[in-house]
């Protein structure tokens, strides 16, 4: 499922397609899909701050079983906001997202905003630092 892009492509080809990956294995509910984006050493905050450490496996295995449990049957859209070349081969992304799910602590309509860290390693890009701040509804 992962797609080689090449290291001349445009920062925003290259976020959109992370992030098309992304919602894709998401909305399949397949981890190990999911996992395919993430370089051998990503760092990882998910909405309740917590900070993981691994590579694409672990977070696939992590997010398989939230698939499997509180997000079962939910769906994610995600829409690039912002994606930059702030050094060769390191791109910055920022995404909202919109997540429904059918059941769980999240139940019904969330958002989220996601900032990014993508890297290109021998003419492969993978994300390697991914923070995910669920953002709160105003009142």
């Amino acid at each position: 499922m992962n797609a080689t892009i090449t290291a001349a492509t445009d920062p925003s080809v290259v976020a959109a397609t992370q992030f098309e990956l992304m919602e894709r294995a998401w909305n399949d509910a397949d981890g190990v899909a999911f996992g395919s984006v993430f370089a051998d050493d990503t760092e990882f905050v998910n909405i309740r701050g917590e900070h993981h450490q691994g590579n694409g496996e672990y977070i696939g295995r992590a997010h398989q079983g939230l698939f499997d449990s509180v997000y079962a049957g939910s769906t994610v859209q995600y829409q690039v906001e912002v994606a930059r070349l702030i050094a060769p081969g390191c791109i910055l992304a920022i995404a909202g997202a919109t997540m429904v799910a059918p059941s769980g602590p999240l139940r019904g309509t969330n958002h989220a905003r996601i900032t990014t860290v993508i890297v290109e390693t021998d003419g492969r890009w993978s994300v390697t630092g991914f923070h995910n701040t669920l953002v709160q509804e105003a009142n």
